[in-house]
């Protein structure tokens, strides 16, 4: 079982170069690399809520498929998200196989996403943050920032939420940029959610 408190913004993309130059100036950032992200999401009907996601995913480790249920997840009101995941994987050749299986279920595509950008670990007060600078197909570029705790036993999740919120400020991204909803909520409600 795993665990994120994460948080999401819009980036303007005549900003890029200076978010990432901000970015890269942060001491101690470790570049991941290029990153690129598939996701499909299930569920018992073509329209209804997502039961799980695949993942096609591309990065530093190679190509790699991912699946990934959200069994508890909520957002405050300043739209920072804890989501509890659970999560395995499998090799990119078992693509085909990944669909044939979940169609095979019953299940139906109700969702499609697309993301690919770059990837960084920071650590901003003792918080390791995984952020990516990411063009989400439809919706332009974001940072996403996330913090991942082995377990929320004694988590200072106000603490966390401040790490990132600094993360934010440290790049030049003002607090009004932040996307309280969801990228599948943003994708519906612009008739994107299928592509």
């Amino acid at each position: 079982m795993a665990y994120e408190i994460e948080l999401k913004a819009h980036v303007n993309e005549n900003d890029l170069d200076r978010v990432t130059g901000s970015i890269l100036g942060i001491p101690g950032v470790k570049v991941l690399g290029s990153t690129s992200k598939f996701d499909i999401y299930w569920s018992q009907t073509e329209d209804g809520d997502p039961v799980f996601r695949t993942r096609r995913e591309m990065n530093a480790d190679g190509p790699m498929v991912r699946f990934t249920a959200k069994p508890s997840k909520s957002k405050t009101e300043k739209g920072t998200e804890e989501n509890q995941e659970l999560e395995f994987c499998a090799p990119d050749s078992q693509w085909d196989r990944v669909l044939s299986f979940c169609s095979g279920l019953g299940l139906q595509v109700c969702r499609l996403k697309w993301k690919k950008g770059t990837g960084y670990m920071v650590n901003i007060d003792g918080f390791p943050i995984h952020a990516e600078l990411l063009d989400v197909r439809f919706l332009g570029w974001f940072l996403e920032m996330e913090i991942c705790p082995e377990s929320l036993e004694g988590f200072d999740f106000d603490s966390a939420d401040r790490a990132l919120r600094k993360l934010l400020s440290m790049v030049g991204i003002p607090e009004e940029d932040v996307e309280i909803r969801g990228y599948n909520r943003i994708l519906k409600s612009i008739g994107k959610d299928k592509g």
